[in-house]
């Protein structure tokens, strides 16, 4: 997307007059204290010997959509985003699955194998294993930060592929410039997320 094209959307958000600047924006939802939805973890084994570990937020009603959430960096489905989705989902009772990127869920991983933003294999291995469980729902993929760069990988590359997976998919806050960012991080007020 062009410089000209991201300053035509701009326009549109409009932050909440009490809630200014992008710094408040960021933090005020770790305030808000949105209750666990309860959730089942199911272990998946995979082909390198290695696991990861699904979260699921289950409903009662057949075929329900499912939502695929891909998590931000050292985030998981007890993020504050996560947990807010699962509230809305359970309200309208539609299912969810949090698939843990490698030494996120909790516990140690069995190989020395790190997630990154560009860990396009692993997205795509982790929705077809979504897929095979649900085989018949409609599937919605979403990613947030580093999930969203990575779902997004994923979706570039497999292109029209993708839908054989997915029936929508969206990214929320992902980095398009992985340099930029890191650089963009690491200065001033931004260091406290770091």
């Amino acid at each position: 997307m062009t410089t000209e094209a991201v300053a035509a959307f701009a326009p549109l958000y409009r932050g909440p007059r009490w809630l200014t600047g992008g710094h408040a924006q960021t933090i005020w939802p770790y305030a808000l204290r949105i209750a666990r939805t309860p959730l089942r973890r199911e272990r998946i084994e995979t082909g390198d010997g290695d696991f990861w570990d699904f979260d699921w937020l289950d409903s009662d009603v057949p075929r329900a959509p499912v939502v695929v959430l891909f998590h931000g960096l050292e985030g998981g489905s007890d993020s504050h985003y996560a947990r807010a989705l699962h509230a809305a989902l359970s309200r309208n009772r539609w299912r969810c699955v949090v698939p843990h990127f490698r030494g996120c869920s909790g516990e140690p991983n069995r190989l020395p194998r790190a997630y990154h933003s560009g860990d396009h294999d692993e997205v795509g291995a982790m929705l077809r294993a979504v897929r095979a469980a649900v085989p018949d729902a409609p599937l919605y993929a979403v990613g947030v930060s580093l999930g969203g760069s990575a779902l997004l990988n994923w979706l570039g590359r497999a292109g029209v592929d993708a839908t054989h997976l997915v029936d929508r998919a969206a990214a929320i806050s992902a980095p398009l410039d992985l340099n930029a960012a890191g650089v963009s991080i690491g200065r001033g007020l931004n260091r406290i997320y770091t």
